[in-house]
């Protein structure tokens, strides 16, 4: 129940509502209730956040379920599934490649690399024998071990630490700083505009009530209620969408974020090609293809043998290598003779070294990329030669004994044993989601710890524009801010490349996203400004994204773009509608502080224009299909509208309350003629957010008219709300004024578009 209490506490102690039960409490003070309209319509915002944010946590901790971390422990001599919280002290659990450390502990059988990154700030793979410790927080990037826990709980070094390794940073959002500042600012306000204004009605109104209900109405006026809670709202409604889909958002404003993304670096495995491989042959040193079936040649028996005894050592599982163990491991055990019947040491698998091997008393075997394992070039050259539009494997043998004998020294004169080419299997609908990129205005990237030739075929498979790539493992001097400019494929990329590619793409000004599956892809999705993880990669990547698509379809990252550029969109014309209010409830509460005028609303009336011509449309509007191209002008758009409004009502104000102290208005007479001026600016607010009209702007147009129209002419609700009709002076009054309204706002609207400064849309 903690999180809901939470939500409920979070969504009631605002400063908003605290705000309103005090101006409620004012007015019901002086005996005014029908003045408190106003706290039902902030009721009912609790009301609709609490209800929201316990339906999203809802759906959240449905589809959180599917990408916890189940720890594997022995029991009764057994590897067993156990939840989380049912580990204890001494318990011996397993962790192999892609695996988070949970729990503080010791290493007791087997070996493992781990990357630290997270809480030491070091990159490289650390290796941890029988004996070592082993923190949480980590990961497992290669091997596999058993391991004794020591801490649990709070006990452990990441929970003392708050959990930072697992904490999903704050998305960048525009619209959330910009949300913020409102609140920041506008809260600082309240108070002294409002002690001004109640002084000055004390000093200019016939009574004690009328002052009140009058600075309450002013500072009604000057709340923007809503905004924040339409914003939630709007987003959190999206990521309920999203989950429909099967897609777990992990942070609420990253939705905007990647709306606003301009460049997307995909991983090749597991986004452009489903993660699955099937090997097409095999082959010898010279290039002559094996026979599988029925091998005779010493050669082949050889590269066979070196094959299955690497196979069969290697616990951790990838692409690769079950591909490799299903064609050659087909009974899943290894008979060990002559060389490989003593192996002395295992190298696991590891995403920054790029191979797998074993040690024998008289050789060292090594298979993965050529490249990584040789620095013969004849070798090299000729194993890429006959790569093609495949993924090669080699193996090697070296006299070098043992991994601590300096792995770095690949010298030309290890043995080429041989070489297996596999193929990727492509996602169907990769093709097209490329293209949708393509049409959206969003570079593609693909950052590959493959080699070059088989990723450029797959981007071209998969219609990728620009096949210019580069081998980074050949780059010796790695200018990366020149790299992202003149590459758009990357390839022999370690975990450590791929994150500082994402950090020069972001200098450069782009907002990138990156999508990955393994342990290896961590450090990358971290960096960028928003992270999709595919939710059949491995538990390390899904924890350390912003985003999950839990079916692992890349389909649905369109769908979460333009779930994003709906609420984006459609939040910038809704908010237009509070900040215009905003902007002249505050001006004409300075204004009344220092002019001996009466203020010209009051809070009933107030109610009635922020439910029909800010809450409803807002709402109606906020909700529309909209997913045009985010153009990063979110301030410009709404400055354009907001501030010549709010400056109009304002003028206008200013001109009705001079004239009707000249001209002796009753104060009803003054309400009534300065909600109609209101009401129509308010009109052509919407009118002009609206634009083009479709059949659901003009009805909600004609609603919100129809709504006028009902108030001040059924006798009840015209009573109700204070309006009286207007004798014919007042009237002539009111169409002046409202017609140099239009003048002063067209105006000001042209003005404000070409005096707007530049810098808004880049920094709000």
């Amino acid at each position: 129940m903690k999180p809901y209490l939470r939500i409920i506490a979070k969504n009631t102690f605002t400063l908003f509502n605290l705000v309103n039960v005090i101006l409620a409490l004012m007015v019901a003070f002086v005996g005014s209730y029908k003045n408190m309209l106003f706290i039902v319509i902030a009721i009912a915002n609790t009301l609709i956040s609490i209800v929201n944010g316990i339906r999203a946590q809802r759906t959240v901790d449905k589809l959180k379920l599917l990408t916890e971390q189940r720890p594997t422990i022995i029991k009764d001599g057994k590897p067993t599934q156990v939840d989380p919280g049912a580990v204890q002290p001494g318990d011996l659990t397993v962790l192999s490649l892609g695996d988070q450390v949970l729990y503080d502990g010791r290493v007791e059988e087997g070996t493992i690399e781990v990357n630290e990154a997270f809480i030491t700030g070091e990159q490289d793979p650390i290796m941890k024998r029988p004996g070592d410790k082993l923190t949480s927080g980590s990961f497992v990037v290669a091997g596999t071990a058993r391991v004794k826990v020591q801490n649990v709980g709070a006990d452990n070094f990441v929970s003392k630490l708050q959990h930072e390794a697992h904490t999903i940073k704050t998305a960048d959002s525009k619209l959330f700083k910009l949300m913020n500042n409102i609140v920041k600012y506008i809260s600082w306000a309240l108070i002294p505009i409002g002690a001004l204004l109640l002084w000055a009605r004390l000093r200019t109104e016939p009574d004690t009530a009328t002052a009140v209900t009058s600075t309450v109405a002013g500072l009604i006026n000057m709340i923007p209620e809503g905004l924040i809670l339409l914003t939630s709202s709007v987003l959190a409604l999206a990521t309920i969408r999203l989950s429909k889909k099967k897609v777990l958002v992990q942070d609420l404003y990253s939705i905007e974020t990647l709306a606003r993304v301009d460049t997307i670096c995909l991983d090749k495995t597991g986004t452009l090609t489903t993660g699955n491989m099937t090997v097409k042959d095999a082959l010898l040193e010279d290039g002559t293809p094996i026979n599988f079936k029925n091998p005779h040649a010493p050669a082949e028996k050889r590269l066979l043998t070196a094959l299955e005894a690497i196979l069969s050592t290697q616990t951790s599982e990838n692409a690769t290598t079950t591909a490799l163990k299903r064609k050659f491991l087909k009974t899943g055990k290894f008979k060990a003779t002559g060389d490989f019947a003593k192996i002395t040491e295992v190298i696991p698998f590891s995403s920054d070294r790029k191979y797998s091997g074993i040690v024998t008393p008289s050789a060292t075997y090594l298979l993965g990329a050529i490249e990584f394992i040789t620095d013969n070039k004849d070798d090299i050259a000729k194993v890429k030669a006959d790569a093609g539009e495949y993924r090669v494997v080699a193996l090697v043998k070296r006299e070098i004994v043992g991994p601590e004998k300096d792995m770095s020294d690949r010298t030309p004169s290890c043995k080429l044993l041989g070489y297996i080419r596999l193929k990727d299997e492509v996602r169907k609908d990769a093709k097209e989601i490329i293209n949708y990129f393509y049409d959206n205005d969003i570079a593609v990237k693909i950052i590959s710890g493959d080699n070059l030739a088989t990723v450029q075929n797959v981007a071209k498979t998969v219609g990728v524009k620009d096949l210019n790539g580069i081998d980074l493992s050949a780059e010796k001097s790695k200018n990366y801010a020149k790299l992202v400019k003149d590459y758009s494929i990357f390839t022999r990329v370690t975990p450590s490349e791929k994150k500082q590619l994402i950090k020069a793409l972001k200098k450069q000004g782009s907002t990138v996203a990156m999508t990955g599956d393994g342990v290896n892809d961590i450090l990358a999705m971290k960096e960028a400004d928003v992270s999709l993880a595919i939710g059949e990669g491995s538990d390390a990547a899904r924890r350390s994204s912003k985003i999950v698509l839990l079916n692992s379809d890349f389909e649905s990252v369109p769908s979460i773009i333009d779930e994003g550029r709906q609420s984006i969109n459609n939040l910038e014309r809704s908010t237009s509608l509070f900040l215009a209010k905003t902007v002249y409830a505050s001006i004409l509460a300075v204004l009344f502080t220092i002019l001996p005028f009466s203020y010209p609303f009051s809070p009933i009336e107030m109610s009635l224009l922020n439910f029909a011509c800010i809450g409803l449309p807002g709402l109606i509007l906020a909700l529309e299909t909209n997913t045009t191209r985010i153009k990063n002008q979110f301030a410009r758009n709404i400055l354009t509208y907001s501030v010549p409004i709010g400056l109009t009502v304002s003028i206008s104000m200013l001109a009705l309350a001079i004239t009707a102290e000249a001209m002796q208005f009753t104060r009803p007479e003054l309400t009534t003629a300065s909600v109609f001026i209101t009401f129509v600016i308010d009109i052509t607010l919407i009118y002009w957010i609206s634009k083009p009209l479709n059949k659901l702007r003009a009805g909600l147009l004609a609603l919100i008219i129809a709504i006028f129209a009902a108030v001040y002419l059924i006798p009840p609700f015209r009573n109700f709300f204070e309006f009286v009709y207007l004798p014919s002076s007042a009237i002539i009054v009111t169409l002046i004024i409202t017609a140099f309204a239009f003048l002063v706002f067209t105006l000001l609207r042209l003005l404000m578009r070409h005096l707007t400064p530049k810098f808004l849309s880049q920094h709000i």
